[in-house]
């Protein structure tokens, strides 16, 4: 990158590049994002642009998250408001960076809930519920009335879809108990 860096030419290249961009490129643009602090808030607006740049920031997020959780968890309140202000169906994309970065906690009850409707969705695929069951799974050790409801979810859930996820789901099943 050059010496004299712009959060805005670097917004212009991600506009005009994430719709045909490859996971390395993504995870390039994830370490810059990270080595110079960049805000993802600066950057949710490419989250109103053509679903396809859209969902190509949502995958470089999440890779900005499995690259360093902290830089990802200390913006997600703020990617979750405007997610739910602007565009509510990308918020299936949580499930997602709260299992790679965690769980705020001014964002606790909004993920119990978007989870648990994740999970009993039709319309949520199977990675999508996995990471739920495991989000979900972790915030029952802070919340363990929670316990029961998920036991009901992953009974519900668990033979509906492929054979590894049901052998996840009664693995977190048990470690219900």
């Amino acid at each position: 990158m050059l010496s004299n860096f712009s959060i805005m030419d670097f917004y212009r290249e991600l506009e005009s590049s994430l719709a045909t961009s490859t996971g390395e490129l993504r995870k390039n643009w994830a370490s810059t994002i990270i080595e110079k602090d960049l805000s993802l808030e600066a950057l949710a607006p490419l989250l109103q642009n053509d679903p396809k740049v859209a969902s190509r920031f949502l995958w470089l997020l999440s890779d900005v998250g499995i690259s360093s959780p902290d830089k990802l968890r200390a913006e997600l309140p703020v990617l979750f408001d405007i997610c739910e202000r602007y565009h509510p169906d990308y918020k299936n994309a949580f499930a997602s960076f709260w299992l790679y970065a965690g769980v705020p906690a001014e964002n606790e009850g909004q993920a119990i809930d978007l989870l648990f409707n994740l999970i009993q969705s039709n319309d949520t695929n199977v990675t999508i519920k996995s990471r739920a069951l495991l989000v979900l799974s972790g915030l029952t050790k802070k919340y363990p009335e929670l316990k029961n409801e998920l036991r009901i979810c992953i009974d519900d859930q668990r033979d509906n879809y492929s054979n590894d996820f049901r052998k996840r789901a009664m693995k977190i099943r048990k470690e219900l108990e």
